[in-house]
């Protein structure tokens, strides 16, 4: 068994995360780390996708769950290509915030997660990237504490289950910057006022010149660009539309 691994054994946890999604028989669904079915048991009809790691484990669903689509490999990239309406997980750790960042990327109606509370805390609390960016482009509701105690084997830390929503208020010049990741600040900036505001190239970069951005923070790739450059790149785009 992987390390990583901690199952869910607390079947009233496992309902309530169903339960928090309004699932219709069309909806796509994807649950991450389908372990021995803890909660894929009880998703009702759907197109239901369940991604697990561990090859015995996903053998094992494929015999309990032959409705669903069973892919054996990692949830972070088996997403990547996948639109989907819900997504049900108690995530395992190794992956909280690599699927956080890649769930900044889809448009989803809602994603329901068992985080360690240290992550959420983290979220909640500290001045990082993955912290703006969560509560920029998500509503992150806490539904409740878990204990260790409902694992099995048990974690070293306690967890919560969250819901995440759209945040439709966010700053859509931000999403847009975010969504080309792997280019540099200045073109997607660029590439995010143009289709935001209306302007041409040249205007755009004749706006980009009044942001007074530091030549460090432009020439970077998005995806390494730090709290407080974030909050930066807000405020000033912020200013753009008003």
């Amino acid at each position: 068994m992987n390390v990583d691994q901690h199952f869910l054994v607390d079947e009233s946890i496992a309902k309530q995360m169903v339960s928090l999604c309004d699932i219709k028989k069309q909806d796509v669904v994807i649950e991450i780390g389908g372990g021995n079915g803890e909660i894929t048991r009880f998703i009702p009809e759907c197109r239901l996708t369940v991604i697990e790691k561990d090859k015995q484990l996903a053998g094992k669903l494929k015999q309990k769950f032959p409705d669903a689509k069973i892919i054996t490999g990692d949830g972070v990239s088996a997403i990547k290509k996948i639109d989907f309406d819900y997504l049900i997980s108690s995530v395992p750790y190794s992956i909280c915030e690599p699927l956080f960042r890649e769930l900044f990327l889809h448009d989803f109606r809602k994603a329901v997660l068992i985080f360690p509370k240290t992550l959420v805390d983290n979220l909640e609390n500290k001045e990082t990237s993955l912290s703006f960016l969560a509560n920029e482009f998500f509503d992150i509701k806490k539904i409740r504490d878990i204990g260790r105690e409902k694992f099995e084997p048990m974690p070293n830390v306690d967890s919560v289950l969250v819901e995440l929503t759209q945040n439709k208020t966010g700053d859509k010049i931000l999403k847009s910057i975010y969504l080309q990741q792997d280019k540099k600040l200045k073109n997607a900036l660029r590439e995010a006022i143009v289709e935001a505001l209306g302007k041409t190239k040249k205007q755009a970069n004749e706006m980009i010149k009044g942001m007074k951005i530091t030549d460090k923070t432009i020439n970077k790739n998005v995806r390494m660009l730090s709290y407080h450059e974030l909050k930066y790149v807000k405020d000033t785009t912020l200013k753009l539309l008003q």
